[in-house]
């Protein structure tokens, strides 16, 4: 009982303070009691991700069709489906790995060059984000796979990042982290002239979460939600003529 009185006396004495001093209680609170930083640092290696040691080793062990009509490059969203029979294409490669992040895909570029593809479908960042990576390293990252591609004449077309579902833990620290890499982003595609599909308004419900509809977990998507995104990127790809099957 003494102890509670005690908590609110002091409570009374600093929003008194803060009034006659014309300052928020708040900030007066938080001037006495700074509050030391709670943001995890990432410890997250990509190399260390089971799925990331298995696939790759796969990917540098399979045959590929020569001159591929397009290589798609994300993690376990981009992985999860079947690219070929959405895009109508026998020749584009699946390259996502569940798990993988931004610098995870900077490790795997050299085979992508290697193979010379027309044009790679970039779309990433989640785990970074889920992994707390901060916005300005993300970003880098993708400058710098975007820019290497391109120096090495393959056609990049950028992705806006999905956001995850209301439900997923921490949806809100993370969607606000989505928002701000898609705007970097969006201004990178625009710094290049490449291309940005924002894959948002198919996806997103009116407040800017994922779709409860088109997810079963709050962040992987469902059939209908794959259905949305292949059909978001077709008009990219008909203008390189990549859905040819040659």
């Amino acid at each position: 009982m003494k102890k509670t009185l005690l908590i609110l006396s002091i409570v009374l004495n600093v929003v008194l303070l803060a009034l006659l001093l014309g300052r928020k209680p708040l900030e007066l609170f938080e001037s006495v009691l700074p509050a030391t930083s709670t943001t995890p640092v990432t410890t997250f290696q990509y190399d260390k991700n089971p799925n990331y040691v298995r696939l790759n080793s796969l990917f540098h062990t399979y045959q590929y069709p020569k001159s591929a009509n397009a290589v798609m490059l994300g993690d376990s969203m981009t992985n999860f489906a079947d690219w070929r029979i959405l895009m109508d294409d026998p020749t584009i490669i699946n390259f996502g790995i569940p798990g993988d992040t931004t610098e995870g895909f900077l490790t795997r570029l050299d085979l992508i060059l290697e193979m010379k593809p027309k044009r790679v479908f970039l779309m990433g960042g989640i785990n970074d984000i889920r992994h707390y990576t901060p916005i300005p390293q993300i970003t880098e990252n993708m400058t710098t796979i975007v820019t290497t591609l391109r120096k090495n004449n393959i056609d990049v077309v950028v992705q806006s990042t999905v956001p995850v579902a209301p439900k997923y833990s921490d949806s809100v620290r993370i969607n606000r982290d989505v928002e701000a890499l898609n705007r970097n982003l969006q201004n990178l595609a625009q710094s290049l002239k490449v291309p940005f599909v924002d894959l948002r308004p198919v996806l997103t419900n009116k407040q800017g979460y994922l779709q409860n509809r088109l997810t079963y977990d709050g962040l992987h998507l469902v059939g209908g939600g794959y259905l949305r995104w292949s059909d978001a990127l077709k008009p990219y790809a008909l203008q390189a003529d990549i859905t040819a099957n040659k």
